[in-house]
């Protein structure tokens, strides 16, 4: 067996930290950021602590990448041919989207949540995070503007906020939640006047 090269070294390096993310997502999840430790972390994921530093300098990076990447995941479905416009199906595939991911990855939520809720530990993203949804409004607004709404700033904090509610009430609660009704109805509510 020949040695690897550099691409099948940085793919295994993505993979991991990938993985060490996952695990770092549910101890943050289940014990909250202050008390999740990067040796709690590394001994969950099955590596040292020595060698989590190795993918990530600090705890504080890793949940700024845990949370940016579940973050563009969501936004994947956002305007998925990236052309700046989004058309009402686009908006209805988001919502969908959003719907599944939020009842697929309930760890991200969580944690999402509660960093959104922390200053301390927002504070550490803040600025990444400002970066990666600044675009997404942008698109957002040009939507809602191009479609007549009254108060296109308005309508984007109600959607938003609509969103994170319902994503809120949905991880409080995931078994009696009425999350396909909810979605059927947020549906309705936003298709184009």
């Amino acid at each position: 067996m020949s040695p690897r090269n550099d691409s099948q070294n940085e793919k295994i390096r993505q993979e991991r930290k990938l993985q060490i993310m996952n695990v770092a997502l549910e101890v943050i999840a289940e014990k909250g950021f202050s008390n999740a430790s990067i040796a709690t972390i590394a001994k969950t994921a099955g590596i040292s602590k020595g060698l989590m530093y190795n993918y990530f300098a600090s705890k504080e990076e890793l949940i700024s990448s845990i949370m940016l990447h579940g973050f563009n995941q969501l936004t994947t479905d956002f305007d998925p041919d990236k052309n700046g416009q989004l058309n009402e199906s686009e908006l209805h595939l988001f919502i969908d989207s959003s719907f599944n991911q939020l009842e697929s990855n309930i760890p991200f939520w969580r944690m999402y949540f509660m960093v959104l809720l922390q200053p301390e530990v927002f504070n550490i993203i803040g600025e990444e995070f400002e970066k990666t949804v600044e675009p997404f409004m942008a698109t957002a607004m040009t939507y809602f503007t191009n479609n007549g709404y009254e108060d296109p700033v308005a309508e984007v904090r109600f959607f938003a906020a609509m969103m994170d509610g319902v994503g809120l009430h949905f991880i409080l609660d995931p078994e009696n939640f009425p999350l396909e009704a909810v979605k059927k109805k947020i549906h309705r509510i936003f298709i184009n006047k």
